[in-house]
């Protein structure tokens, strides 16, 4: 019976609290009826406006800037360096033409430093390295 008295307190006690506690609070602050923005400035408004047109003028600048350096600079230098490289590559290419002809007694002495295999390696025949090619590389067999 005293537990049903006392919870029947404490609830209404609560209640009490909470209408107490509601009312005295739900007025609204004073800054909470006033414009969100203010009074607008048109000198700042103007201001602002220039700016951003001022950014604009000079981001068509600058990008016109750069185009013209991408086609009249950067094309011109990737064009001369694609045209020395094919030449590069030509005469690389007449070289390994003229290797591939050449015997092994002809190409320069292998000395005992160069080509050592103390453990073979576990793919292929185990003499050649991984990225062996057998057009560029060359292992004559010692005599």
């Amino acid at each position: 019976m005293f537990r049903s008295i006392a919870s029947k307190q404490v609830r209404q006690a609560t209640r009490a609290s909470i209408r107490n506690n509601s009312t005295k609070h739900a007025e609204l602050p004073p800054w909470a009826l006033e414009p969100a923005f203010p009074k607008s400035n048109p000198a700042a408004g103007k201001a602002f406006r220039e700016a951003i047109e001022a950014e604009k003028h000079h981001a068509q600048q600058t990008s016109s800037l750069w185009r013209k350096i991408s086609y009249f600079i950067a094309a011109p230098a990737v064009i001369a360096t694609a045209i020395n490289t094919y030449f590069v590559e030509v005469e690389h290419a007449h070289h390994r033409e003229h290797l591939a002809h050449v015997s092994d007694e002809e190409w320069p002495v292998q000395y005992d430093f160069q080509n050592i295999r103390t453990k073979n390696f576990f793919w292929g025949d185990g003499d050649k390295t991984l990225f062996w090619n057998p057009v560029i590389n060359r292992h004559p067999s010692k005599d």
